[in-house]
């Protein structure tokens, strides 16, 4: 059974309860009215009689007395007979036409004394009494269809102010149970009603967080993974073709090659785990790196992919070691990320130029393409996550990769408290710039 079904039947039946203790009090309370106006009514007709036998004994007048009972027979129909008896004699006004009930009244002055005998028809009363009764269930029937009504009527809309927002409420987790991320209530008011559905639009908060934050993970994964995979897939294709690595020399780097790449696969595993850990900023882990060591090292893995799309793929560096304290985790993702970008959107024959530099600010890492370049629209897009770049001319081209990579980047520059930008002109190319701080003292950080 509803909620909706279960409210409704429980407030009719409190309103019936209601209503109908408020009958019977009124129905109590108008019998005793009417019992308390009966009761009056024959004191008023005993009182006149005994008054009238008085007076008449007062002033020896026996016609004052009968005729005032007559006056008494007319104005009260119920009388059907008097019995007056005076000094041994009886005198009879009316008749006996049904069954009576009798009330007597004994008065004396003046040495003398009469007795009023008033007979009372049974069946005139039952009738009258039959009648008000009637009055007063018409009167209780009435308030009664009124009062259910009204009640009724409120109980619908008190139902359905209470119900629709857990009916709502429902409906949402019915959703949310068979796999809308997207359910939510809409709350008003500030009732514990509202407050279950805060907690609720809360609950599906977290829970789409959550199933997002998988899905996060599981493309992370799969985009960091791509990296040193098309790497080990070129090196393997060399080594199927003895031709084309000529030396022992070659073929033994060639090897060496394919061991950092699994090794840089397994890496990035527990890496990419990290970086969706928590809300709480990755842990940096500082040590005093050559930059220009780190980054020759890791353009390593990419030659073999620039040479197959017949792209020149150029390292610039400056012949003095350029040393920084920083996580070489996270700064190996950082420059993997950006030559793997290049190298996505740059086309067959063009350029990649890596640059490392030593600025007035900070350390600059910079990689420049020759590929479809970027409108500014796009710019603010391509640190979101899952964006992809449309190829030449805005087609739809098909590009490998989860459009990840940006954002690791960007994160790994932010925990070292950098900044990374982009500079691109449409048809000519873009170059992506990251620039790690010095401290004060000079030292990189």
């Amino acid at each position: 059974m509803k909620i909706q079904t279960k409210v409704m039947l429980l407030m009719t039946g409190v309103i019936t309860a209601v209503v109908g203790g408020m009958i019977l009090a009124l129905v109590t309370f108008e019998q005793r009215q009417l019992a308390q106006v009966e009761r009056e009514r024959m004191a008023a007709i005993m009182s006149g009689m005994e008054r009238s036998a008085f007076e008449s004994l007062n002033f020896h007048d026996d016609l004052m007395l009968l005729s005032y009972l007559r006056f008494q027979m007319k104005e009260f129909p119920e009388i059907e007979i008097y019995l007056v008896t005076k000094n041994g004699y009886t005198t009879v006004l009316g008749s006996i036409k049904s069954e009576l009930t009798y009330r007597t009244v004994a008065a004396s002055a003046a040495g003398e004394s009469v007795t009023v005998q008033a007979g009372f028809s049974k069946a005139f009363l039952r009738e009258r009494r039959r009648h008000e009764n009637t009055e007063l269930l018409i009167l209780v029937a009435s308030i009664a269809v009124i009062g259910l009504g009204l009640g009724l009527t409120g109980t619908l809309l008190v139902n359905r102010k209470l119900t629709k927002p857990v009916a709502a409420l429902s409906a949402a987790a019915d959703k949310l149970g068979k796999g809308d991320l997207e359910a939510k209530v809409d709350v008003k008011g500030a009732d514990e009603i509202s407050e279950l559905g805060l907690t609720f639009n809360r609950m599906a908060d977290n829970i789409r967080e959550s199933v997002m934050t998988k899905e996060d993970l599981l493309n992370t994964l799969t985009h960091e993974l791509n990296n040193p995979l098309a790497g080990l897939k070129a090196y393997m294709s060399l080594l199927r073709n003895p031709k084309r690595l000529s030396t022992l020399q070659e073929t033994a780097q060639a090897y060496e090659i394919m061991g950092v790449c699994v090794g840089q696969m397994e890496l990035l595993l527990s890496n990419a785990l990290d970086l969706f850990k928590t809300t709480t900023a990755t842990p940096l882990v500082p040590e005093l790196i050559d930059v220009g060591v780190l980054a020759r090292e890791a353009l390593s893995l990419y030659y073999p992919v620039a040479r197959s799309k017949h792209i020149d793929l150029k390292f610039q560096v400056p012949e003095r070691g350029l040393a920084l304290m920083a996580d070489r985790k996270l700064l190996r993702r950082i420059i993997t990320n950006l030559v793997s970008n290049a190298l996505k959107y740059t086309p067959e024959k063009g350029s990649i130029t890596v640059a490392v530099s030593d600025e007035k600010d900070g350390l600059q890492f910079s990689v420049s393409d020759t590929g479809y370049g970027i409108n500014k629209e796009d710019e603010e897009l391509l640190f979101s996550k899952f964006y992809k770049k449309s190829g030449a001319g805005g087609k739809k081209t098909k590009i490998p990769g989860s459009g990840l990579g940006l954002v690791l980047a960007r994160k790994a520059v932010e925990l070292h408290r950098g900044r990374i930008w982009v500079e691109s002109e449409k048809g000519k190319g873009s170059t992506f710039k990251v620039l790690l701080p010095k401290l004060a003292s000079g030292d990189f950080i």
